[in-house]
């Protein structure tokens, strides 16, 4: 018999060997991590988080204007109870117009992470049906996704994940997915028992006291966290700023977030910089229009910081991303559509945000 010599047998034993290798790559490709699949159904979407639900001309001509088909509705808050310190649904949306049901509505849950310290036991299946009555009743129709809303911490964890896996199981049975936000640093923590989520790029910097950049979103601040994005084991897209406010400081201590406040008016406040102005009286304002806000109380010598989100540290932050991870150009968010912020960018801003 003819026998061999080694480097002809070290070259059929390759051939054999490399298409098993390409297979198992592939396999191994199909079965890993979801950390490049697209969200599902991606629309240009948008965030709505007032307590009514009664848009404007201006916003109405957004939502079309910008083929915004999808919609994150905020349905209501939950937070302890004062009395029974039990979780409770606060501040509910009121339909005050009709639901245009071409548009995909996603009810959105905000939950404080104090609640994670109080039993919540019963709190996925009073949520899940406390929103399809909400849908019912207000004749939303194709509800197939949830959404929760929670700055959840290494100590709640163990908590938030296991009342997400007990809503997911619910709201399975009925066909409706569930997602969540993910915060910046979240990205360095577990990923949550969702089916995607959505990185809120927004809210980068600390405000308890003034800060050294803009607060909405500095790349400066948020690029360290994005290390972690390649690595983040869940679908997702991601939200951008569209909104400004107004930070009141007492003594270096903020006091309030303001919206509404004419700091041209020269009996009320002294310019100090572009940004910066010092109250020049004491007084009690309606800082915010929705129902049940309360009064706050301006004193003399407060700071008032007045931050706007900036289109180019949206599209640098976009750019990185998309970059990072391709799947999540598929879907952007704009938070929120809210007249008062609309006109901060340009219509051909906004496309570029939602349209690539």
């Amino acid at each position: 018999m003819h026998q061999e010599t080694e480097p002809k047998m070290q070259t059929k034993i390759l051939h054999k060997i490399i298409p098993i290798i390409a297979a198992l790559s592939i396999l191994a490709a199909s079965c890993g991590g979801r950390n490049d699949i697209p969200v599902p159904d991606p629309q240009a979407s948008a965030y709505w988080w007032k307590t009514t639900w009664n848009p404007d001309s201006t916003e109405l001509d957004f939502i079309n204007s910008l083929q915004i088909k999808k919609i994150y509705m905020r349905f209501f808050d939950v937070a302890p109870d004062g009395n029974s310190n039990v979780p409770k649904p606060k501040a509910t949306i009121q339909f005050q117009k009709p639901i245009d049901n071409s548009i995909k509505i996603i009810p959105t849950i905000f939950i404080t992470e104090s609640c994670m310290a109080l039993d919540i036991d019963k709190l996925p299946q009073m949520l899940a049906y406390r929103v399809l009555q909400m849908c019912e009743t207000n004749d939303i129709k194709g509800i197939d996704e949830i959404q929760i809303d929670c700055d959840w911490k290494q100590s709640s964890q163990d908590k938030y994940f296991q009342f997400l896996t007990n809503l997911r199981k619910i709201l399975k049975d009925k066909n409706i997915r569930l997602s969540a936000t993910i915060r910046l640093h979240q990205l360095r923590m577990t990923p949550p028992p969702v089916d995607y989520g959505v990185l809120m790029a927004y809210n980068t910097g600390n405000i308890s006291t003034p800060p050294r950049r803009n607060p909405i979103l500095s790349y400066d601040d948020a690029a360290p966290y994005l290390k972690s994005l390649k690595d983040y084991d869940l679908p997702l897209c991601a939200a951008y700023p569209d909104f400004n406010f107004q930070l009141l400081y007492s003594e270096g201590n903020l006091r309030a977030i303001l919206y509404n406040e004419d700091t041209t008016d020269t009996t009320k406040f002294r310019r100090i910089t572009d940004n910066e102005y010092e109250s020049i009286a004491t007084r009690l304002i309606v800082n915010n229009p929705e129902p049940g806000s309360s009064l706050t109380q301006i004193n003399q010598g407060d700071k008032l910081l007045i931050y706007k989100a900036e289109y180019d540290e949206i599209s640098n932050i976009k750019q990185t991303i998309d970059s990072l991870r391709p799947t999540m150009s598929a879907q952007s968010i704009i938070y929120d559509i809210n007249t008062r912020n609309i006109n901060n960018f340009t219509k051909e801003q906004y496309e570029k945000i939602l349209h690539h």
